[in-house]
C-alpha cells in the first residue's frame, strides 16, 4: 500500500515530494504532446485507422483498399492524401500502379496501438 503523499508536511518529505512533482512534469514536455495529439487526431477517423493497420502490414494500392475497406475510391484517396499530407505514408510507383506504404514513425506508432489497444486487451 503506498503512503499518501499528497501535500506533505514534513520539510524534507515536501521537498522530495516537489521533486518527484517536477521530474513528471519534465517528462510531460518532453512527450511532445501535440503532435501525438496531432497523430491521434488524425486516425481518429475509423476509415484511417483501418488504413494505417493494414499498411502495417504491408503496402497497397487505392484500387485494393476500395475493396477492403468497401468504400468509393475518391474517399479512399481523400483519406489518404491526409495521411500523407500529414507524413504518416508515402507513395510510389509499381509499374503503372501507385502504392502506399506507412513511413517509420507511423510504423511505431501503429505497433503501439495494436499491442496496446487492439491485441492487448
Amino acid at each position: 500500500m503506498k503512503k499518501n503523499r499528497c501535500c506533505p508536511v514534513d520539510p524534507e518529505t515536501k521537498m522530495i515530494w516537489k521533486n518527484d512533482l517536477q521530474k513528471d512534469s519534465d517528462s510531460l514536455k518532453n512527450a511532445n504532446i501535440n503532435d501525438i495529439v496531432s497523430v491521434l487526431k488524425i486516425i481518429s477517423n475509423p476509415s484511417r485507422l483501418k488504413m494505417v493497420i493494414l499498411l502495417s502490414q504491408r503496402d497497397y494500392c487505392v484500387c485494393e483498399f476500395v475493396i477492403l475497406l468497401g468504400e468509393k475510391q475518391n474517399l479512399i484517396s481523400y483519406n489518404l492524401g491526409i495521411l500523407k499530407k500529414h507524413q504518416m505514408v508515402d507513395s510510389y510507383y509499381s509499374s503503372k500502379d501507385k502504392y502506399y506504404k506507412l513511413n517509420d514513425n507511423a510504423m511505431n506508432i501503429v505497433r503501439c496501438i495494436q499491442q496496446n489497444l487492439i491485441m492487448g486487451h
